[in-house]
């Protein structure tokens, strides 16, 4: 397995990062991780998972709404999706506020429901 896990990233946040793949590999990005056990075999404590341009919108969007199922346990707060009216990006937003800032765009959207 080629490890990947030592190019520059694109962006991280903590052991995971989005990485660029070579025009060998058979995506147009990885997501990359580890373990943090510095100890174990690279093979075993490195992941890859290859991430498709048309598929970087889904992942977010998944990665968000998984974000605010967790806060919804552990909150019990209540949670709406958004749709941005510049960029069409859907996301989970789970604050209290009346508008929220577009992931994607930074458009404000409306949160129906919130304010006064």
């Amino acid at each position: 397995m080629t490890d990947r896990s030592n190019r520059e990233p694109i962006v991280s946040e903590g052991p995971y990062a989005i990485v660029d793949a070579t025009d060998s590999d058979p995506a147009d990005y990885w997501l990359v991780s580890s373990r943090g056990d510095e100890t174990a075999d690279a093979d075993e404590h490195r992941y890859q998972v290859p991430v498709d341009e048309t598929a970087i919108d889904n992942l977010a969007t998944t990665v968000s709404r998984l974000r605010g199922l967790k806060t919804d346990a552990e909150e019990s707060s209540e949670s709406v999706e958004l749709t941005c009216h510049d960029c069409g990006k859907t996301w989970t937003y789970t604050g209290s506020d009346e508008h929220a800032s577009c992931p994607n765009c930074e458009t404000e959207v409306p949160v129906e429901g919130i304010g006064p």
